[in-house]
């Protein structure tokens, strides 16, 4: 008994030790309480099936998500990044544009109508307006893990894998 309890002042002293020296950073913090307050086990999951910058990244481990070029000597232009997921009937197609500090995101939803969808962020959520097609804008938004969360006519709450932008 007298060894587990030395042990247990001294885990707890290395970690005062280690939050004083180097403690976990706020985005860090922030994006984990995100993910746990946002989780719905009954959403359907759309995983993300390509990405833009994994065909930068010399990463081999992850060809599969790496969009095919469509234009040759686009150096130089700020096209923006674009992603795609799919899961529960639902395809979204996001470009992300950065503009300065912030991103600015245009998608679009194809498959069952959406009769509503938020965009969520450590600091919150945000609703997304949705035209006859589908289509959305977002200016203004802080870099950071977001996810999309759209609920189909059917009933049926698909949400997007969380994606850095």
């Amino acid at each position: 008994m007298v060894e587990i309890d030395r042990d247990d002042e001294l885990v707890a002293q290395l970690r005062r030790v280690a939050n004083e020296v180097d403690p976990v950073p706020e985005a860090v913090v922030a994006a984990a309480r995100a993910a746990i307050t946002t989780r719905d086990l009954d959403a359907e999951l759309a995983v993300l099936i390509a990405d833009s910058a994994a065909r930068d990244a010399d990463d081999p481990s992850h060809p599969s998500l790496a969009f095919e070029p469509t234009r040759r000597g686009t150096t130089g232009l700020s096209g923006g990044r674009l992603l795609s997921f799919s899961g529960g009937g639902l395809q979204v197609d996001l470009e992300v544009s950065e503009r300065g500090e912030l991103r600015d995101l245009i998608g679009q939803l194809a498959g069952p109508p959406a009769t509503g969808c938020t965009m969520e962020h450590p600091g919150g959520q945000w609703p997304i307006p949705l035209d006859d097609l589908g289509r959305f804008t977002l200016t203004g938004v802080k870099p950071g893990p977001i996810r999309l969360r759209c609920l189909s006519e059917r009933g049926v709450v698909v949400t997007t894998a969380w994606v850095a932008i």
